[in-house]
């Protein structure tokens, strides 16, 4: 079994939670009766038996059946709790322990593996051992996920700046990302949402499509006007054009004129 260093502060030994629970275990263990308490008992009443009015052999049969019956339980008992036990392993579990000063702490995490010493089990959480016993809660695993979205969601909109503050191109994606991920979650991942949450989440989004809304606006505005130049240019064109025809027709004009002339 790994080992579990001491810590020294002030003076005085701090236990760690994974400390606090293996002494409760082991304490529980050496004051409890075994199937070796029960060969001990056995084999000093033989040991120190009257002499005189000796322990009949049937009596002595029947205890050694109530020892193999126990050994039988016990044996049992443990293959049960290492089958229990093992199916814990991956998931995740809160650990609950307390000192000898009466202080609870608790340990949160998920187990890498079970580990079995004098048929007791051990659970292996971020590198340390704890009683298995000590387990007052098991995680489902959708539930765990469903509070990690929740975390990440409130991170997410703690992130962003004031409702004022927010600008399309540095904030619209995270905004957008917010909204459809809200959609996506099932009615049970929405309850672990902070109402809060949800409710500046929506804020948010009405900012949004304010400001998408005046840049469509605006972009129409601008076209419109860019149309509106073109428009406008296209008979000044014309305008000059004629001018310039109706300059060359007259030149034209005027040299049959001349020419008229000079036969005359």
């Amino acid at each position: 079994m790994a080992s579990v260093s001491a810590t020294v502060k002030n003076g005085e030994i701090v236990t760690s939670a994974s400390q606090n629970s293996l002494s409760s275990e082991n304490t529980q263990s050496n004051s409890g009766m075994d199937k070796d308490a029960f060969l001990q008992l056995l084999v000093a009443q033989m040991k120190y038996q009257d002499p005189l009015e000796p322990t009949s052999n049937t009596e002595y049969i029947s205890q050694y059946a109530q020892f193999s019956q126990v050994e039988a339980l016990n044996n049992m008992s443990t293959t049960m709790e290492l089958s229990r036990y093992s199916s814990f392993v991956g998931k995740e579990v809160i650990i609950e322990s307390t000192d000898s000063g009466g202080k609870t702490s608790e340990v949160r995490g998920f187990v890498d593996f079970v580990t079995f010493e004098d048929g007791k089990a051990y659970f292996s959480i971020d590198g340390n051992l704890y009683a298995a016993k000590d387990m007052v809660t098991a995680i489902s695993s959708e539930y765990s996920n469903a509070e990690s979205i929740a975390k990440d969601f409130a991170k997410e909109i703690k992130d962003l700046p004031s409702i004022d503050s927010v600008n399309i191109k540095d904030h619209g994606n995270t905004i957008t990302g917010l909204l459809n991920l809200y959609n996506s979650l099932s009615d049970y991942q929405k309850g672990f949402l902070d109402d809060d949450d949800v409710s500046d989440m929506n804020k948010y989004v009405e900012k949004l499509n304010e400001l998408l809304v005046a840049a469509a606006n605006a972009a129409a505005k601008e076209a419109e006007k860019t149309s509106g130049n073109d428009e406008a240019g296209e008979p000044i064109v014309s305008a000059v054009a004629g001018k310039e025809a109706a300059e060359e027709d007259s030149a034209e004009e005027g040299g049959e004129n001349t020419s008229a002339t000079e036969e005359n």
